[in-house]
């Protein structure tokens, strides 16, 4: 139906740069071929880290932003049930869970909960790791995740400029890949052993299929972030029995809940301020937090560009 409107869908696509002449939109280089339009629809994701060096190197103005960091916590799913539901093998099929604990100055908060899923690799560039999780459609797997995280801001990250953030990242996850000793095999640590900063050893049973290796990710994450982690996991433990306990398995490091960056916009034509026909949406532009708000964020800048045209 797309391809009847007119729409030309580009798979194992690239883009490469971005035409800019007298502060406005020229055209788009993809995959080697450049392409003339005046207005690129910017919606990259949160990752796209190559993408936000062509738009500072193109004069767009950006902004470090605050993310947040720290691990994804694996539990048994059926200790998620007992706790939720009060029955290990409810009828309602696989429990989630939201927790929030609140510092003076940090927070630690639960993100992206995915009940009977498994951990994921999601790193972006070379000798660096990252993980996520994800859920399959029937929940039925052994354990339940969820990112335990702490926020982080501006003032935490080293260097200057607007991409400070990617930096802070990119360290995070080269520590992880390294404690992990390569392969994409991650490092983790059993909840109780986090909480007294010894490092965990023999077996860890997760369901991370690039394998784990027992380390101590209080050494590879910030001092602040691991003092609110700790307080954040034995504040969680009261709200589901065994949360704190050794049934519960860090996995690190996670870094990219969100965009470290904000391509700022016009509040009214959604434009970049300095490159006219640069329309930055979504989470990768930093206006979003997650699939729906992205796409709610892409709907709200077609209706500027049908007004403002």
């Amino acid at each position: 139906m797309l391809g009847e409107l007119g729409v030309d869908l580009r798979f194992q696509a690239k883009l490469t740069d971005l035409l800019v002449e007298g502060g406005r939109i020229r055209g788009a280089v993809v995959n080697g071929e450049t392409i003339e339009t005046d207005a690129v629809f910017l919606a990259t994701g949160h990752s796209a880290r190559d993408v936000y060096r062509i738009l500072e190197r193109v004069g767009a103005t950006l902004e470090a932003r605050p993310i947040a960091v720290g691990a994804r916590a694996e539990h048994p799913q059926a200790l998620i049930n007992a706790n939720q539901w009060g029955n290990a093998s409810p009828e309602e099929g696989a429990a989630d869970y939201m927790l929030t604990f609140n510092d003076k100055r940090r927070s630690a908060y639960t993100f992206c909960m995915c009940p009977g899923g498994e951990v994921v690799a999601a790193g972006t560039e070379p000798g660096a790791l990252t993980v996520n999780g994800m859920s399959y459609s029937h929940r039925a797997d052994r354990f339940g995740n969820a990112a335990v995280v702490v926020t982080v801001d501006p003032a935490d990250y080293p260097g200057e400029g607007p991409l400070r953030g990617l930096e802070f990242q990119s360290a995070l996850e080269r520590a992880a890949y390294e404690a992990g000793g390569g392969g994409f095999v991650a490092p983790a640590q059993r909840i109780p052993d986090f909480l007294a900063g010894t490092p965990s050893s023999g077996d860890l049973e997760t369901s991370y299929r690039r394998g784990v290796v027992g380390a101590d990710l209080t050494t590879l994450l910030p001092p602040d972030v691991v003092r609110t982690m700790r307080r954040g996991l034995r504040h969680f433990g009261h709200r589901v029995r065994g949360y704190d306990g050794p049934e519960g398995v860090l996995i690190g490091v996670e870094t990219r809940t969100t965009s470290p960056v904000r391509v700022l916009r016009d509040p009214e034509t959604y434009q970049s301020p300095t490159v006219a026909g640069l329309y930055p949406i979504g989470e990768g532009a930093g206006y979003a937090g997650g699939i729906m708000s992205s796409a709610s964020d892409g709907l709200r800048a077609t209706e500027r560009i049908e007004t403002h045209a």
